[in-house]
């Protein structure tokens, strides 16, 4: 299930965010995102086995982090939380969804392809030990119900 993610879900989140990311967030980042409606936990049985965090940066919707627990990969979770994403910021408005992944990342980078983005640029030096491959993915709106 997706849900708004709360104080009580960081402790499990900063333990997937160690065994996903190299150069992992600390958790003060993760309770500095809790007023965002777009920061979603997927839980199941009491547990986070992932969560995404979607805000605005310069107009666009940013996919800003996004993760799922290493032993519950390709089960559809990763999807489910960006389609959420996708639908909570189409209702904002948005037309475009950006995100940045490791130039090294190339699973990540088929995951995101996978799910409709496509490569937009390079950013040398990004991260302090990769460059970042800039991603994006039209938001189409939704067609009106017929009358």
């Amino acid at each position: 299930m997706i849900r708004r993610a709360i104080l009580a879900d960081i402790p499990q989140m900063v333990q997937v965010e160690n065994l996903c990311f190299p150069v992992p967030w600390p958790d003060f980042l993760f309770k500095a995102h809790l007023n965002n409606p777009g920061f979603v936990a997927y839980e199941e049985e009491g547990l986070v086995l992932g969560y995404a965090m979607v805000g605005d940066f310069r107009g666009k919707a940013h996919l800003q982090n996004i993760a799922v627990h290493p032993d519950f990969r390709r089960q559809g979770i990763g999807t489910e939380l960006i389609e959420w994403c996708i639908d909570l910021v189409r209702l904002y408005g948005y037309r475009e969804m950006v995100l940045e992944v490791r130039e090294k990342n190339t699973g990540s980078q088929a995951f995101y392809s996978s799910n409709g983005f496509k490569v937009s640029r390079t950013v040398e030096g990004y991260y302090m030990d990769d460059n970042a491959i800039v991603m994006s993915r039209k938001i189409y709106a939704l067609p009106l119900p017929e009358a």
